[in-house]
């Protein structure tokens, strides 16, 4: 089904009206009706052209908001300290160069993985009991390695170089 909103038109062409797919009218409902964090779940390829843009930093797929604890950097271009990841958790922190970034730590250790996951580029959550889980179709990954464990996603999370520097994470 697709819905034609006449009072909108599409930038490329002014006199064509914009189609809207059943998701997009749904979705917009739910955002308009429920919170905007809802826009996370809503968020797919199926824009006006069938593209997506991935934000500056990120390797493609869609930039949800939402989902999990996010941290500002400790020191000037530190992405956080090692004291705001919980030890056997992680936290969702924005990148220098856009995006965000999944810190995940083991006592002294700190891991950084691209939080898009790769069957749809929504936004991962942090990880519980040594899984990162994908609220939009439950796929898993290992906290550890972000190796793929389950899912629909076919490959598992891509690693972000980070390095441990005094009591700051910074990118390697």
């Amino acid at each position: 089904m697709t819905v034609v909103d006449p009072t909108t038109t599409d930038p490329r062409s002014p006199a064509q009206p914009v189609e809207r797919n059943r998701r997009q009218v749904l979705c917009g409902l739910m955002v308009a009706l429920v919170a905007p964090g809802v826009l996370a779940a809503c968020g797919t390829s199926d824009t006006p052209g069938g593209t997506t843009t991935p934000a500056p930093g990120t390797t493609g797929g869609s930039t949800p908001t939402g989902g999990g604890a996010t941290t500002g950097g400790g020191s000037t271009g530190a992405l956080s300290t090692v004291a705001a990841i919980p030890d056997g958790g992680g936290v969702l922190v924005d990148s220098p160069s856009g995006g965000k970034v999944l810190l995940v730590r083991s006592g002294s250790t700190v891991a950084g993985f691209d939080p898009s996951c790769p069957h749809q580029g929504a936004t991962v959550d942090p990880p519980k009991d040594g899984v990162i889980t994908c609220p939009r179709h439950f796929s898993t990954f290992n906290a550890t390695t972000g190796a793929r464990i389950s899912g629909q996603a076919q490959t598992g999370l891509k690693t972000v170089a980070v390095k441990v520097d005094g009591d700051s994470v910074v990118l390697a």
